[in-house]
């Protein structure tokens, strides 16, 4: 009976301190960062939401496997649902915060999580965000962007790009491909070796550098409804201008084989030219703001 006993109290024992040890590793998981390996065998695609948490997705070279991190900083995980699942080559990330009932009142400024995405450069990806900002880097493929408040900086992709922008400043940078762009409030800064382009921002600058070795090879179109435009073009480049200003003036630096021009107080300024012989349409229109056409 004491052996029994002893071999009984020694069993009791040991669950007690498994049991420890795993809500203590439990704890670690859930207040700490949040991380999942995908592994994969072709070309990876994602479709990810964050709701208000920023996003930095980024290419991680060689690896063959997609990995995406959670840091919650000052915020806890139990205040968000965070759902995730991978069908062959393509994952599925979603987090967003529970509902709140009543009145919450917090001191101070949090900081709200931040969602990273590192993946093989090869990637088809659909992002959203709420209230965040966006951060895409090193990534080849198609790329849809929406972002309701907070600022996009996408850098050395190639590809289909494709952006919708409510609140934020915009930068693009070394973009190779097509390019869709609508952005309602705030600066935007652009520019790569792009094969079509459709720019249009309803309230801020715009400056669209389309650089050396740049071939339009469809119709493209720039606008601004409140805003100066600059586009900067190679000396070389051949294309159809048609620009217009309702309320604005219009500045060419690059040698125009004029087609028209009219200037109306009441129909505003427009230009029409080929510069180099002429080739793809390029239409550069704003409501409210001065054109500036620059040579690279």
């Amino acid at each position: 009976m004491q052996n029994l006993r002893s071999v009984t109290i020694s069993a009791i024992s040991a669950l007690s301190v498994a049991m420890f040890a795993g809500a203590v590793s439990a704890a670690q998981v859930s207040g700490g960062n949040w991380q999942k390996s995908y592994p994969l065998s072709g070309k990876a695609s994602l479709t990810i939401g964050t709701g208000d948490a920023s996003l930095d997705v980024h290419a991680c070279g060689a690896c063959r496997a997609m990995s995406i991190q959670v840091d919650w900083r000052d915020r806890k995980p139990a205040d968000f649902i965070l759902n995730e699942s991978q069908s062959g080559d393509h994952v599925t990330f979603e987090l967003k915060e529970k509902p709140h009932y009543g009145i919450h009142i917090s001191i101070g400024n949090l900081h709200e999580p931040h969602v990273t995405v590192e993946s093989p450069a090869a990637l088809d990806m659909e992002a959203r965000t709420s209230d965040g900002g966006v951060k895409i880097a090193g990534i080849e493929g198609a790329i849809e962007l929406r972002t309701s408040d907070g600022g996009v900086d996408v850098s050395d992709v190639s590809g289909s790009l494709r952006l919708t922008a409510s609140d934020g400043a915009i930068r693009i940078h070394n973009v190779t491909g097509t390019l869709e762009s609508r952005s309602s409030d705030g600066h935007a800064t652009i520019d790569g070796k792009f094969t079509a382009v459709q720019v249009h921002t309803s309230d801020g600058n715009l400056d669209l550098t389309l650089a050396e070795g740049t071939q339009l090879n469809a119709s493209s179109r720039v606008e601004s409804s409140d805003g100066r435009v600059t586009v900067r073009l190679p000396r070389s480049m051949p294309v159809d201008l048609d620009v217009h200003t309702s309320d604005g003036n219009i500045k060419c630096d690059m040698p125009l084989t004029m087609e028209g021009y009219d200037s109306a107080h009441s129909g505003g300024h427009n230009l029409r030219g080929r510069l180099n012989g002429g080739g793809v349409p390029l239409a550069i229109h704003t409501s409210d703001g001065n054109v500036t056409i620059a040579a690279l």
